[in-house]
């Protein structure tokens, strides 16, 4: 998120108002974004829906357009970043950046708790803002002292975070530490324990957690260029320890995470770990936008180093940043999986988007991450949590069918809502798959958001120039995104997350996935399922709502 002055959030979390402009990019990674794929436009016209879901769109017109199952901000206020959760008395306790005054005012840290990692109740501001000379407070990071090594006392909640410090004392963005004796619902200030001098350049989003081997802490922090890798023995006082240089995704790489798991193989077996060392990046140069980038490599307690310099979009859709990943270490075996959650929004229109439904910001689901080996390249596979079913309280069943060209996928009639998980698998028909197919959710009134897939060429895309009103005026809404996907094995299995204001789409158990914001209406509740050039049968369906 950066623009031509050294810090984007100073004008974007104060002022909210300036046009966002981005450094230029080298390489590229993996992932195949470059493009929308050509033929991706669905059947013309859109078919007639049915009276069932014309009626059922009727019903929902009056209903609320807050998003349904996703954090969002409340009451007309502003979020942003999420805070990487940590275990509480209350389960799960997640922060976020929260603005009540936008487009003025400055970020204070919300407080949101669950027991599930699926339905959250917010707990009001846990840490205000502009209550001393340093400004208001940004993003950053909570551990457990566990074993009091700061000194505030055994089991504390310590909160690493950036505060602007606009020439406080001589300082620029410097790194904060805030403790909680009540399990993360208040926090105190204690000082700045990594200042930034002289003022400035960019030294945020601190990271922070327990390397063991060592027994210190480690940092990441994002600074101009590079990710500096800190330590420290008691949260304190904090050495310089190395930097991890890349220019692949902006001058800045924002919101690091660096993590350790077990690496499986094609058959669910490990026999080793690595790190991951995730940020979030500017794509531009590589025809995409920001996102969530990651290297796989090794990390000694003090260097991080990339098996690759290239590394990998965790997610290819436009709407998935500052993400954060934590472990449960109630686990059985911490190291199997992690889990992420990122603020679903762009900031090339974060700012253009429309507060119509009495919000501006929402997180994505919470997602479970593997470290998996496939075809020789290891890298992360982003799973729905099997928990995220209590979202909803319905199911309805579709029945098998062959969708040939001309035919169109013969919906329950009650399937058309605003907000919804969609499973089906689509499976090969003879030798070749149909040349495109395409899933279109929240239609109706001349709008449409479409999942599309080039079977035959191992692509999936997501199209919303249409999903609806209002919608900003700038090429990272409109532009098709695209992601790569082995069909050869001839079934593609789907789960696709509707919400008011959004769709996150997993195909294959998460070997890929796409993010994005839309702006349909409540009336825009239609499901068609079509293709052309060929047959496809369509199983496993179920709607939950």
């Amino acid at each position: 998120m950066e623009d031509a002055k050294p810090y984007s959030r100073r004008s974007t979390l104060r002022l909210l108002g300036s046009t966002m402009l981005f450094f230029p990019l080298a390489g590229c990674g993996d992932e195949e974004t470059m493009a929308a794929p050509t033929g991706s436009a669905p059947p013309t016209p859109i078919p007639t829906p049915s009276p069932t879901a014309t009626a059922t769109a009727t019903a929902t017109a009056t209903a609320d357009l807050r998003s349904r199952y996703h954090i969002a901000a409340p009451n007309g206020s502003w979020i942003n970043d999420p805070q990487r959760p940590i275990r509480t008395t209350d389960g799960w306790t997640l922060w976020a950046l929260y603005n009540p005054t936008y487009p003025q005012g400055g970020t204070s840290w919300r407080r949101w708790t669950s027991t599930d990692l699926v339905t959250w109740q917010d707990r009001g501001v846990a840490i205000p803002r502009n209550t001393n000379a340093f400004g208001d407070i940004w993003t950053g990071s909570t551990v457990r002292d566990t074993n009091n090594t700061a000194g505030f006392g055994a089991g504390a909640i310590i909160a690493l975070a950036t505060m602007p410090a606009d020439n406080a004392a001589g300082q620029n963005q410097s790194c904060a530490l805030w403790y909680s004796l009540d399990e993360g619902a208040t926090f105190a200030f204690h000082a700045i324990v990594l200042p930034n001098h002289p003022g400035n350049k960019p030294f945020r989003d601190p990271t922070v957690f327990w390397h063991a081997p060592t027994r210190r802490w480690v940092l990441t922090l994002s600074e101009e260029g590079k990710i500096g890798i800190y330590t420290s023995p008691d949260l304190k006082n904090w050495s310089y320890a190395s930097g991890f240089l890349s220019s692949l995704v902006g001058g800045i790489m924002e919101c690091s995470h660096l993590f350790r798991l077990h690496v499986y193989d094609e058959n669910d077996a490990t026999s080793s770990d690595k790190w991951v060392l995730l940020v979030g990046g500017n794509g531009t140069a590589q025809g995409f936008t920001v996102g969530t980038y990651y290297w796989v490599g090794d990390f000694d307690g003090t260097t991080f180093k990339a098996d690759t310099t290239s590394g990998q979009w965790l997610d290819s859709g436009a709407d998935f940043y500052a993400a954060v990943v934590w472990a449960d270490p109630r686990a059985a075996d911490p190291l199997a999986r992690a889990y992420t959650i990122g603020w679903m929004s762009n900031w090339d229109y974060a700012n253009q988007l429309p507060a119509s439904a009495g919000y501006r910001g929402q997180l994505s689901i919470v997602r479970q991450l593997r470290l998996r080996r496939v075809g020789g390249i290891t890298r992360l596979w982003s799973t729905p949590l099997a928990e995220q079913n209590k979202a909803f309280t319905r199911t309805i069943v579709g029945a098998a069918q062959v969708v040939a060209e001309g035919t169109d996928y013969a919906w329950p009639s009650d399937a058309g809502v605003v907000a919804s998980r969609i499973d089906l698998t689509l499976t090969r028909v003879g030798n070749s798959w149909p040349t495109g197919l395409w899933l279109s959710v929240r239609g109706g009134a001349g709008y449409f958001t479409q999942v599309g897939f080039q079977l035959r060429d191992n692509i999936v895309f997501v199209k919303r120039d249409t999903s609806g009103p209002d919608a900003p005026n700038v090429d990272a809404w409109r532009k098709n995104r695209t992601a790569t996907c082995d069909f050869a094995s001839g079934t593609a299995v789907i789960s696709l997350f509707v919400d008011a204001g959004s769709i996150e789409v997993f195909v294959n158990g998460g070997a890929a996935t796409l993010s994005e914001l839309i702006t349909a209406p409540l009336n825009s509740t239609e499901l068609h399922l079509n293709a052309a050039g060929g047959s496809v049968r369509v199983s496993d369906v179920s709607i939950r709502y």
